[in-house]
C-alpha cells in the first residue's frame, strides 16, 4: 500500500472519532449544567481545553461555545470540520472503502452541509449530538462488515484508537481539574456526578457499572482505574494502546515485537510505564500527571507514525549500498516533481 493510502485510511478514522467524542462531550457536559451549579468560569471553556482549543478570544458561553464545537468550519475539532475532513478522506481512497461506507459517508455530509441537520439542532440538541455520534458507530459497523481487514484497515483501526487514547486521557484531566478544583468537595454528590460525567462522557457509564468489583473504592478511584486500566473496555487507555499496538505491528507486516518500528518502541514503552502501576500507584504520583505523560506520549507516537509509513522513504529490502542511493534520490525525485 502506498503511503497516501494509509495516511488518508489513518487520518478518516481519526476524524469520525474525533466528531463522536466532540458530540459526546458537549451533550453530557449541557446534560450537568442542567442539574448542578457551576461557576460561569468552569462551565464552558473546559470543553475547548479537551479540543485543544487554547485562543478563544470571545466569551465562553453556552450557546457560543456549542455553536463553535458544533459547526465552525474554521475550527478544527468541530463536528462539522471533522466529519467534513473524514469525508474528504474517505472520496480520495475511493478505491479502498466499501460503496456501503462511501455511500453512507456521503448521506451525513449532506445531512451536515444542508438545512436538516441545522433544524434537528435547533429544535432537538439532545437527539442532535445522539446522531451524531451514531454517525461514527454505524461508519465504523459498515467498514468493518465491508472492507478487506487487509493494511487499509489496519491503518483505520490504528488512526480509530489512537484519537481514542488521546481523548479518554484529555477528558479525564481537563474536566475533572477544570470543573472541581476545590479539594472540600472530593466525595460530595457533587464530586460523584463529575466522575459519572467523565464516564458518560468516555460511553463507560454503563460497562463501568456491570463490572463486578471484589473491595469497594471510592468512585473517583474506581473511575479513574477503569478508564485507565480496563483491559476489555474499548475506550480505556491501555486497551486502546494495545489496539495501536497490534494494528501497527500488521500494518508493519511483522509479527508484534519482531523488529518492531519507532511508533512500537514508543508504543511498548507507554504500556510497560502503565503495566507498573496500578491505581494506588498513579494517585500517589498524581493524576494529571500521568494522564500528562499519556497524552504527551500519544502526540509522539502519532508524529512517530507519520514519520514511519507516511513520510519516509522506503528502500526495497537487500538492495546494495550504490542502489539504495539511486533508489532514494529516485523517490525523492518522484516526490518533487509529483508536488
Amino acid at each position: 500500500m502506498i503511503s497516501r493510502v494509509a495516511e488518508h485510511c489513518f487520518w478518516l478514522a481519526r476524524y469520525l472519532e474525533r466528531a463522536e467524542n466532540t458530540a459526546r462531550v458537549v451533550e453530557v457536559n449541557h446534560t450537568l449544567l442542567l442539574d448542578f451549579h457551576v461557576p460561569v468560569s468552569q462551565q464552558w471553556r473546559p470543553l475547548l481545553i479537551i479540543s485543544g482549543v487554547h485562543d478563544y478570544e470571545k466569551e465562553a458561553t453556552a450557546e457560543g461555545v456549542q455553536e463553535f464545537m458544533t459547526w465552525d468550519r474554521d475550527n478544527p475539532f468541530s463536528i462539522a470540520s471533522s466529519l467534513a475532513w473524514a469525508r474528504e478522506n474517505a472520496r480520495i481512497i475511493r478505491e479502498v472503502i466499501s460503496g456501503e461506507m462511501w455511500e453512507r459517508m456521503n448521506f451525513y455530509h449532506l445531512w451536515m452541509q444542508g438545512t436538516d441537520g441545522r433544524r434537528l439542532y435547533d429544535a432537538n440538541r439532545s437527539e442532535f449530538y445522539s446522531k451524531v455520534r451514531r454517525i461514527n458507530q454505524l461508519l465504523h459497523g459498515i467498514a468493518d462488515a465491508t472492507m478487506s481487514h487487509g493494511e487499509a484497515w489496519e491503518f483505520f483501526k490504528l488512526g480509530t484508537y489512537l484519537e481514542r487514547a488521546s481523548q479518554t486521557a484529555r477528558i479525564m484531566d481537563v474536566k475533572y481539574h477544570t470543573l472541581l478544583p476545590q479539594v472540600e468537595d472530593v466525595g460530595s454528590p457533587i464530586d460523584n456526578a463529575h466522575w459519572v460525567a467523565i464516564l458518560m462522557s468516555c460511553s463507560g457509564c454503563e460497562p463501568f457499572y456491570k463490572k463486578p468489583r471484589p473491595t469497594p473504592i471510592d468512585p473517583g478511584t474506581a473511575v479513574a482505574e477503569f478508564l485507565i486500566f480496563d483491559e476489555q473496555f474499548p475506550r480505556s487507555i491501555r486497551r486502546c494502546l494495545w489496539g495501536c499496538q497490534e494494528a501497527t505491528a500488521a500494518a508493519a507486516g511483522q509479527p508484534l515485537g519482531l523488529h518492531p518500528t519507532e511508533p512500537e518502541r514508543q508504543l511498548a514503552e507507554l504500556i510497560a510505564y502503565l503495566d507498573a502501576r496500578n491505581i494506588p500507584d498513579v494517585i500517589r504520583e498524581g493524576l494529571h500527571e500521568t494522564l500528562t505523560r499519556v497524552v504527551d506520549s500519544v502526540h509522539e507516537i502519532g508524529v512517530a507514525i507519520h514519520s514511519t509509513f507516511f513520510a519516509a522513504a522506503v528502500v526495497p529490502v537487500g538492495l546494495t549500498q550504490y542502489q539504495s542511493q539511486t533508489f532514494s534520490t529516485y523517490a525523492t525525485g518522484m516526490t518533487q516533481s509529483q508536488a
